[in-house]
């Protein structure tokens, strides 16, 4: 099946090495002529060298070496940088020790062991070689994104998750970007964001709904004080809203769209909720759901052996089909996935196995969850609905 290409198309080979152009406006081309780089798509002209090139068909999971070591010549400035390098992986061993506790000793002498070794892994100096190597990567990358700015291209990771780059028009990804929010059903605007109303109120009016939401459920005993303690975040330091961003993504035809992410969600006001009832909800649901998931490969295998060999369901009119269901959240409203919750709940082999929280807590608690999911994007103020 031949297909009207409409874009220029440059395809790159790993090696930086041009294989050839392809006019995506004028020529038809088979469907299995199209192919691209395992790490750049290439989607409009540009005046990069072939060095930059070269540099950039490493792919994004490629890390630069030794680039904390180039960011100051002062080994105070550096050892500054080193210990706000040092700080999630504390934050994260803090988490694993209140959720594994041992003798207080040993955990001090394991997070004292664990910070020298990060110490020394960072703070002693780097051979020339390696040195000299940084020092070009980093002037590199610099003219890269000198060059991006200059010539109005965006390179972005694609959505596929790959280790792939897309290089394309800065304008056209903008416009399919706002195209995208302007045209979706899932997003409604809350507010702009501007002097009167800034980011900081808006975030503060949430904090207090969620907050006052959480003592009313307290005031109605559907949930018990330390409940109310453990989810209220108006006390809470470094809350933030996550923002939607975009990466592209290429189809078969290699048309470009984009597809939403969201920012971290660690800081955001519904964290706290929403990961308390993830851990409540989904031990049950991992155990009810058993029969009919797939944990990987290995259990794929056994289920499929049972299914032939102990239920003899395998026939030769059998057939194997997947589903892909493509934009699930916008499909299903607030109120279906109450019910649905409500359902779930309400199941034999579930009820009475959230002892802790009351069906009805747990929905009023999930409804919070959905009320107060908001981002920014834009300089505006969106909530899913």
């Amino acid at each position: 099946m031949s297909l009207q290409i409409k874009t220029t198309f440059f395809r790159q080979s790993s090696d930086g090495q041009e294989l050839d152009w392809i006019d995506r406006r004028r020529i038809p081309i088979q469907k299995s002529n199209i192919t691209c780089s395992p790490t750049i798509v290439q989607d409009t002209p540009h005046h990069l060298s072939q060095e930059q090139v070269t540099f950039l068909n490493r792919g994004p999971t490629y890390v630069p070496s030794c680039q904390i070591h180039i960011l100051s010549k002062s080994s105070l400035v550096l050892a500054q940088i080193v210990t706000k390098q040092m700080a999630p992986l504390q934050r994260e061993l803090s988490k694993l020790f209140i959720k594994y506790p041992i003798d207080l000793s040993r955990q001090m002498h394991f997070e004292n062991g664990i910070e020298q070794l990060f110490n020394k892994s960072f703070l002693q100096p780097i051979p020339s070689v390696l040195e000299e190597r940084a020092l070009y990567e980093k002037q590199l990358i610099l003219s890269i994104r000198y060059q991006l700015n200059k010539d109005q291209l965006i390179l972005r990771r694609t959505a596929d998750e790959m280790n792939t780059y897309y290089l394309g028009r800065l304008n056209e990804f903008n416009q399919k970007s706002n195209e995208y929010i302007q045209n979706s059903t899932c997003y409604e605007l809350i507010e702009t964001i501007n002097e009167i109303n800034t980011e900081q109120q808006q975030l503060e009016g949430i904090i207090q709904s969620i907050d006052l939401q959480l003592e009313i459920l307290y005031q109605r005993k559907l949930i018990k004080e330390d409940h109310l303690i453990r989810l209220s975040i108006g006390k809470k330091t470094n809350i933030n809203l996550p923002y939607l961003y975009f990466l592209p993504e290429t189809n078969e035809n290699i048309h470009m769209s984009v597809q939403p992410r969201l920012s971290s969600c660690q800081h955001c006001p519904i964290y706290t909720l929403a990961t308390y009832l993830n851990q409540f909800l989904r031990p049950l649901f991992d155990n009810f759901s058993r029969s009919t998931t797939f944990l990987n490969g290995g259990d794929f295998i056994q289920k499929l052996q049972y299914y032939c060999l102990q239920l003899d369901l395998l026939l030769p009119k059998t057939y194997f089909a997947t589903f892909k269901i493509h934009d699930l959240y916008t499909k299903i409203s607030h109120s279906a996935l109450l019910e649905a919750l409500n359902i779930f709940l309400m199941n034999p082999l579930v009820n009475g196995q959230h002892k802790k929280l009351s069906s009805d807590a747990i929905q009023e608690l999930t409804a919070i969850v959905l009320q107060n999911n908001v981002f920014s994007y834009n300089g505006k103020i969106y909530r899913f609905i």
